[in-house]
């Protein structure tokens, strides 16, 4: 028996078919409080994280009016600075999908990140799995020099996707940004992660996708997924997420 398990573990993962087709959107509208977005059957978002290392917990989600990219709604989020203890969180999720080897993500979301403060380390968006502790994953995040970089955070492998050193775009600050993100899933250099920012890709990136071939990922979090800047607050609006297994552009 421990040899036939063995040979499983070691059997190279299969590539799975593109499985049914799905299509997640939402604008934030139809809402009047936070709440609701997150309805009991699961029809919308499934949670939110609201973590700091201040007590009572000072970080907070709220619809906002004043500033979208469409509609009457956004969502607003804050995140005070991370406290070298516990991890500062701001964001919501979506778990109704599956994702492993050799299928695709496709992702659009509209970002507005507040200006005036450092965003160093404020992670945007982070596609997980459930089957480890630590729920490790591919995440986007502002590295520095304040543009977008891609770790496959949580776990023990797996490169860094940075952009093209002197080529590099900065994420503005103060205006809605357009944030797309296709990835062709592998736990070899058969991945692929590509990222446009208002429409110029700045990442073009082959490398691990996965932690392993057998990994499934099955959480989106999006909003502030950790502000890892031990120095300063940050405020980011979203609008007009979009989560796809078919090509949304």
């Amino acid at each position: 028996m421990f040899v036939l398990w063995l040979g499983w573990l070691w059997r190279p993962a299969p590539v799975l078919p593109p499985g049914p087709a799905f299509h997640f959107a939402d604008g934030f509208e139809n809402a009047t409080t936070i709440t609701n977005l997150f309805p009991h059957d699961f029809t919308r978002w499934h949670g939110a994280q609201r973590e700091s290392g201040q007590k009572p917990e000072v970080n907070f989600i709220e619809l906002a009016t004043n500033i979208v990219h469409s509609g009457t709604n956004a969502l607003k989020l804050h995140a005070v600075p991370y406290d070298g203890r516990t991890a500062s969180k701001a964001d919501i999720q979506w778990e109704k999908f599956t994702f492993g080897k050799g299928q695709e993500v496709w992702f659009s979301g509209w970002y507005y990140l507040v200006g005036g403060t450092d965003a160093e380390l404020v992670f945007l968006w982070d596609l997980e799995t459930t089957q480890f502790r630590g729920s490790p994953g591919r995440r986007l995040y502002i590295q520095n020099g304040g543009w977008l970089a891609s770790d496959l955070g949580k776990w023990w492998s797996g490169k860094t996707f940075r952009q093209v050193k002197g080529q590099e775009t900065a994420f503005p600050k103060d205006q809605w940004v357009h944030l797309r993100v296709h990835m062709l899933l592998s736990e070899n250099d058969k991945g692929h992660m590509e990222v446009w920012q208002n429409g110029v890709q700045v990442l073009d990136a082959k490398g691990k996708t996965l932690p392993t071939g057998r990994t499934l990922y099955s959480r989106l979090q999006v909003g502030i997924t950790a502000n890892g800047n031990q120095k300063a607050t940050n405020t980011l609006y979203l609008d007009d997420i979009e989560l796809s297994n078919r090509p949304l552009w």
